[in-house]
């Protein structure tokens, strides 16, 4: 089992060191996209945290920086970012000095690396379920990294809303489509990505990365009750207050069929969901 831990990282580490996923042309092309438009707002149980004071944020899984290097641009919050990629890691670097803002990144495994104390925020979107133990990394946010009365918000592949986009260019690739065919199929679903170095991250992200698990809003509450955390919101239902959670698990079985339609209709639909978690004080 250890082996095989190992291996998976590896070959997780050894693909995305070729292309980080969201890695632009220039160090000022992404400094110029995080200046123009601020991504966060995307997130939006995000901003009323951030102008809290004193917020410190950990993002574990950082990439290339834009979420960390966004929110210290846009709010003035510091932020570290871990990453077990050197090649992102440098990337984030370079433009927090072209930004000349308050963040500062780290090169390690999250499983390994410990914070000198717990944040208030713990960001990490996209990241977790590229990891060989899922469940153990969220787990560890929760427990390890976010201090009492914190905050949690993670982004995961949701298990039947990504499922429709797999099967497509699993697909594909049976029938016996290049590479490259299937990249201008991407480009098809995706086309508002113009940066070819851009585009040529999310697709190799998207479609040609080694491992990658999925997994359910319900499965998510469970683990992280039992780490003292509460659900607060999620994208399941666009972020807007809930009565019920079971409701919520009623709504996601429907991204199944969400994701059919939007790939029927041209769209790209990565299956992708976000929860904001907070801890007992």
């Amino acid at each position: 089992m250890e082996n095989e831990q190992q291996s998976v990282g590896q070959s997780v580490l050894a693909f995305y060191r070729v292309l980080p996923f969201n890695y632009r042309q220039s160090v000022a092309e992404h400094a110029r996209e995080i200046k123009e438009r601020n991504a966060i707002l995307s997130y939006p149980v995000l901003p009323p945290l951030l102008e809290k004071p004193e917020m410190r944020v950990l993002e574990i899984g950082c990439g290339p920086g834009w979420m960390s290097n966004g929110i210290a641009h846009h709010y003035g919050c510091p932020v570290t970012g871990l990453d077990f990629n050197p090649v992102a890691v440098e990337r984030a670097q370079a433009v927090a000095v072209e930004l000349a803002v308050k963040s500062e990144f780290q090169v390690g495994d999250l499983f390994q690396w410990s914070p000198e104390a717990p944040y208030p925020l713990v960001i990490s979107l996209g990241v977790l379920h590229h990891t060989d133990d899922c469940q153990g990394a969220v787990r560890r946010l929760c427990t390890d990294f976010t201090a009492p009365g914190g905050h949690v918000l993670i982004g995961l592949y949701h298990e039947p809303g990504r499922r429709p986009f797999l099967d497509h260019f699993a697909d594909m690739k049976a029938a016996g489509a290049s590479e490259d065919e299937m990249l201008e199929r991407f480009r098809k679903l995706d086309s508002h990505i113009k940066d070819e170095t851009h585009l040529m991250s999310w697709f190799r992200d998207q479609v040609l990365h080694p491992h990658e698990t999925q997994h359910t809003l319900r499965e998510m509450v469970a683990l992280i009750e039992d780490c003292g955390m509460t659900l607060e919101a999620t994208s399941i239902n666009r972020f807007q207050p809930f009565d019920s959670i079971e409701g919520l698990y009623a709504q996601e079985q429907g991204y199944a069929d969400l994701a059919a339609e939007r790939l029927a209709a041209g769209q790209y639909f990565p299956g992708f969901f976000v929860f904001l978690a907070g801890k007992a004080r």
